[in-house]
């Protein structure tokens, strides 16, 4: 009888998915000759709200912060071409190329990349969202990775990579987009290692870097940086708390550590990052420092642990370690995780603020394309006296394929 009960409950939920199991297990390629045509889908859906604390409550709210789709084209494993469009944060979001690059990738160990795409930087940075631990980036990654790095990045690179090694450095310019200025120019790098790899335990240790020496800027402006982020698991307003405004700059930087352990179904990540800004010259100061860190902890409950991956030196999501492409062990795979980051943009004469986030979540994939999390997050936010410290809730629903 419960078998009859499991054989229905299975049979129903693919008609609800249009026959998942024809779409689940990798979305079909297709297949003309040595061209090999890849679908991508990256959307993404949450409801949020502020729940409670000394910052007054917030209705929930909706929004479809990625919406991504387009292809990902193989040509006789000799030139790998990306097509994706971002169609915009819903509702309201512009429409802009979020991946628009060709790589050669002939030479063993070597990839050879030009276009817009997201250039080697950072841990979190390299993780899909479809990978990500966390609906959201703590903000560190956010922040850095939007100075000279992060999606839609006009950019030339070189990889080097194996089973224990990710070494990457990058020529990067503005991002494509609307409203967006082309004429920033700076430098990235990336150095990975795994001095321990083996079926049960993983050391990964990596450095990242970059520099900006041409910050962007308007013909009628000089240049300029900035720093901001919302709620690392966007609170339902859309408020950035922690913001420095315009600083105007000759240069500016980012340099950091990067570590994780990976132990049977157990994954530890951490990164930690310090902000550099030269200044124009004034009465006060020449330069500014910021810094943020974050520690993460993930555990597989049901299903494969995170995996690595070497062309990005980065972790896959957790699979099923079974042939069932629908509720993997009856149950779906789940996934546990915490975390605690800081994001301090306080220097000298700049006030930024200074915030503080501590993260639960849980990941249920019910199909390995298909992710709904659930987010609670404590956060603690200062600024020039000002304190706030409220508790938050947000649910995702993703398909990434």
């Amino acid at each position: 009888m419960r078998k009859n009960k499991h054989y229905i409950l299975h049979t129903i939920l693919s008609l609800c998915f249009l026959n998942s199991d024809a779409i689940a297990g990798t979305v079909k390629d297709i297949i003309i000759g040595k061209v090999i045509v890849h679908p991508f889908a990256q959307d993404q859906l949450e409801v949020g709200s502020n729940i409670q604390g000394n910052k007054s409550s917030s209705s929930p709210s909706a929004s479809g912060p990625h919406i991504r789709n387009g292809v990902r084209v193989n040509i006789a494993n000799q030139v790998r071409i990306g097509a994706i469009w971002d169609f915009g944060a819903a509702p309201g979001g512009q429409m802009r190329l979020f991946e628009g690059a060709a790589s050669y990738t002939g030479l063993k160990h070597f990839q050879f990349s030009v276009g817009v795409f997201n250039p080697s930087f950072g841990l979190s940075s390299m993780q899909p969202r479809g990978d990500s631990i966390f609906p959201e980036r703590a903000s560190v990654s956010t922040i850095t990775r939007g100075l000279a790095a992060g999606a839609n990045r006009q950019a030339i690179q070189a990889l080097f990579y194996g089973n224990y090694y990710h070494l990457a450095i990058s020529g990067t310019a503005g991002t494509a987009g609307p409203g967006k200025d082309g004429n920033q120019r700076a430098i990235v790098f990336r150095s990975v290692i795994l001095p321990i790899r083996s079926q049960s335990f993983l050391m990964h240790i990596g450095i990242s870097g970059e520099w900006v020496f041409q910050p962007s800027h308007k013909s009628s402006m000089e240049g300029g940086v900035s720093f901001s982020d919302t709620p690392e698991n966007g609170d339902g307003l859309k408020d950035k708390y922690i913001k420095t405004g315009n600083i105007l700059a000759k240069s500016a930087g980012a340099f950091g550590l990067e570590g994780a352990i990976s132990w049977k179904k157990l994954l530890i990540t951490s990164e930690y990052y310090n902000l550099i800004v030269n200044t124009k010259p004034n009465p006060t100061t020449t330069r500014q420092n910021f810094y943020g860190w974050y520690v993460t902890a993930a555990y597989t409950l049901v299903g494969k642990a995170r995996s690595w991956k070497a062309t990005s030196a980065s972790f896959t999501s957790p699979s099923c370690d079974q042939k069932d492409s629908l509720f993997c062990h009856g149950t779906g795979v789940i996934e546990l995780a915490t975390r605690f980051s800081q994001m301090d943009l306080e220097s000298n004469d700049i006030s930024g603020g200074k915030q503080n986030i501590w993260s639960l979540n849980i990941n249920w994939y019910p199909l390995d394309i298909l992710r709904l999390s659930l987010d609670y997050s404590h956060t603690k936010f200062y600024r020039k006296g000002t304190y706030n410290d409220f508790d938050s809730i947000l649910s995702m629903f993703q398909v990434y394929f």
